[in-house]
């Protein structure tokens, strides 16, 4: 072989090594995606199965409280859904082996077993003490099983275990799905004092009511001009009208001018109407020397300077030395939920450090409230399983951007747990439930 062939296979050799090292790293790189991209579904589906039995545990616990047919009906959907979402997750996290089928198989009884009570009341059937008892034992599997799955998710965001690990785990027994329970109870055990945070809704029901309808309200009110709704900024952020400049006014359903003043302060007041939209303040507070009460008296007395009148505190939340409360508007001796507005209020002095009235804004109107055809003691009758410790009459939103009018019955089952049960005022039927947490800052629900 003469030199230039020698030249020739070296250079051919060359470019082949370096052909099969670019596939190499290719091919690696390939495999590498795919992992990642596979570990990604997999913690996606194990945020979801967190969701799913999440919200599977708050169903069982208002299914455990509900009486009337169209309200299990509703439970009884929504646990079918979150059911079959959670089915759908948990394929995703054994390969759709289903290898974990004890877990299948409790999330198909807990959807056929509030269908079968819906079905039963719906017949006229009442449920008895020992289904309600049925019922509360598949809420706390599966609070457990919420609480062992939440915990896992924390481990996996800490860097504690990967998914192959436990793919290891499982193809090395025989029961897998044994295994993978033996595993989640060993994490618990290792944590006993977790404590089980649910979602929650801060500052009572329907505090964060959104709709997509447009402002009855403002829509047949006048415009005012940019001169007015300074003067009234002004007044809604305690400064000189001087002081406080424009900002340009803002789009959206709640039109409104922006203003804003020394120390962090800011409003915005409705383009019609000239309505108070909301207040802001960077003011931060200190010592903590106001009650709640007080901060709820400073609020109230605030938003009637505002030319907020009749509004009645629901909520409130306590937290860095501030108290936000809930004030819903009171008609007629109802409650109107929808017409909220936010008042954050500072123990330190009382002052008003923020108001939001953009759910009052969007969704008052002049309500004709239509005569009771069920009793407060009628209505009370719906949750005689229950210790009924208070009625009053209320507007509630529902889902689908409408209002009910309901009896608010406040509850006490026999662990001295506290849930909310509206009681429709003319059909005599379940509108929602509301379950009480109480907490240092406040009430919470869910």
């Amino acid at each position: 072989m003469n030199r230039r062939s020698k030249i020739r296979c070296i250079s051919f050799a060359a470019a082949g090594a370096a052909a099969l090292l670019a596939w190499a790293i290719g091919a690696t790189a390939t495999v590498n995606e795919q992992n990642r991209q596979l570990a990604a579904a997999r913690e996606l589906a194990l945020n979801r199965t967190c969701e799913y039995l999440e919200q599977i545990d708050t169903d069982l616990t208002k299914a455990a409280y509900a009486a009337t047919p169209a309200m299990l009906g509703r439970l009884a959907d929504d646990m079918h859904a979150n059911a079959a979402g959670a089915k759908s997750t948990l394929s995703a996290l054994d390969g759709g082996d289903h290898t974990l089928w004890n877990l299948y198989k409790f999330l198909s009884q807990v959807s056929a077993y509030t269908a079968g009570l819906q079905k039963k009341t719906a017949a006229g059937g009442v449920i008895s003490e020992e289904e309600r008892v049925t019922v509360r034992q598949l809420q706390g599997y599966a609070k457990d099983l919420k609480r062992r799955f939440s915990y896992m998710l924390d481990l996996l965001n800490a860097g504690y275990f990967s998914f192959d690990a436990i793919d290891r785990e499982l193809k090395q027994t025989e029961d897998a799905s044994e295994q993978m329970v033996s595993y989640l109870g060993a994490v618990h055990e290792a944590e006993d004092d977790l404590e089980d945070f649910p979602t929650l809704i801060y500052d009572g029901p329907f505090s964060d009511h959104i709709t997509e309808k447009t402002s009855a309200l403002l829509e047949g009110a006048a415009e005012i001009s940019l001169q007015d709704a300074k003067r009234i900024a002004a007044k809604a952020m305690g400064a000189e009208e001087k002081d406080v400049y424009a900002d340009g006014p803002t789009g959206g359903k709640l039109a409104s001018y922006a203003f804003h003043a020394a120390g962090g302060r800011r409003a915005a007041v409705t383009v019609r109407g000239g309505y108070p939209a909301y207040v802001l303040s960077d003011a931060v507070a200190g010592e903590t020397r106001l009650s709640a009460l007080d901060a709820v008296s400073r609020g109230a007395e605030r938003l009637r300077e505002l030319g907020y009148a009749d509004m009645v505190s629901t909520y409130y939340a306590i937290e860095d030395g501030i108290c936000t409360v809930n004030f819903a508007l009171r008609q007629d001796g109802y409650v109107i939920y929808p017409d909220l507005i936010k008042v954050r209020v500072s123990l330190t002095d009382g002052a008003v450090v923020a108001m939001d009235a953009s759910d009052y804004l969007m969704n008052h109107i002049q309500r004709t409230v239509p005569a009771p055809l069920l009793t407060e003691e009628e209505a009370a009758e719906k949750a005689r399983h229950l210790n009924v410790l208070r009625t009053k009459k209320a507007v509630i939103p529902t889902e689908g951007g409408g209002e009910q009018f309901a009896y608010e019955l406040l509850c006490e089952d026999d662990a001295g747990k506290h849930v909310l049960i509206y009681v429709d005022t003319v059909t005599g039927e379940e509108d929602d439930i509301l379950i009480l947490l109480y907490a240092d800052g406040g009430t919470l629900t869910k």
